[in-house]
């Protein structure tokens, strides 16, 4: 009896070993038929859920790639009006500027407006832009040469301090619209327009600084107050080294959602 007792307890411990040892945890990887069931089911709704955002990842790439691909082949009219205002000294310079840069781009072309084709108004330009006439509008507004002569004069004679002429307005102005292609405004576009400014700026900043120096020299050996000279060139400075300073406006209707988007992001 008590070897039968024995050999029971002894058969249910090696029954309860044997099924320790082979049970199947429930883990992801288990085979178990509703384990198996569940991974299926979660790859399949995993692969429909972000499936349409790969594509979409996919169609948005191909755009940005597609937009710089051979714009020489896809994009004939890159054509950027340049227009003087002034008519003057700085118009001479700003002109004589975009004639001796080169577009950078065989399909970017300089296309040279007179102001009566606007309406004689600065205001009216942007049109152009907006029509799709052209990629970029790049004006030098009237009374440029003006408003730096009387800096000039008044720094040379120099009774009083002087404040410097483009704090609110600056004399040259761009007008894109980012939204037509972002990739050829930032690529094509505008990087010769900004050549060009910057050799208006050497060669008319060149012009202005030795007119000063001259005319500092012929006034050294008369009463004029030195001083205010001296404060007066430093208030200048600016002025004599990029007499063409440039407010770029981009137009791109989007815009301003962009930055309010960002700002609540930040």
């Amino acid at each position: 009896m008590l070897k039968h007792q024995q050999s029971t307890r002894n058969s249910a411990h090696t029954l309860a070993l044997d099924s320790t040892g082979t049970r199947d945890f429930d883990h992801v990887w288990s085979s178990r038929k509703e384990i198996a069931t569940l991974r299926s089911v979660f790859g399949y709704q995993w692969i429909i859920g972000h499936a349409p955002l790969w594509i979409f990842i996919f169609v948005v790439c191909a755009f940005y790639l597609g937009a710089g691909h051979n714009p020489n082949q896809y994009t004939g009219n890159i054509d950027v009006a340049v227009v003087d205002f002034d008519g003057e000294q700085a118009g001479g310079f700003f002109l004589d500027a975009f004639r001796a840069t080169p577009p950078g781009n065989l399909t970017l072309r300089w296309r040279y407006k007179y102001p009566n084709d606007y309406g004689n108004s600065v205001n009216e330009i942007q049109q152009a832009v907006d029509d799709g006439q052209v990629w970029a509008i790049v004006v030098l507004r009237p009374n440029t040469t003006s408003t730096i002569n009387k800096s000039l004069l008044a720094l040379i004679n120099s009774t009083t301090l002087v404040t410097y002429p483009f704090v609110n307005t600056p004399p040259v102005l761009v007008i894109y619209d980012e939204g037509r292609n972002a990739f050829t405004q930032n690529i094509f576009v505008l990087p010769p327009i900004r050549a060009a400014i910057a050799t208006a700026n050497n060669q008319y900043g060149q012009t202005l600084r030795t007119t000063i120096i001259s005319n500092l020299s012929f006034t050294s050996r008369s009463s004029t107050n030195r001083t205010l000279q001296l404060q007066n060139t430093l208030r200048l400075q600016h002025l004599l080294a990029n007499p063409f300073v440039a407010e770029y406006n981009n137009i791109h209707r989007a815009l301003p959602y962009v930055g309010l988007f960002e700002s609540n992001i930040i």
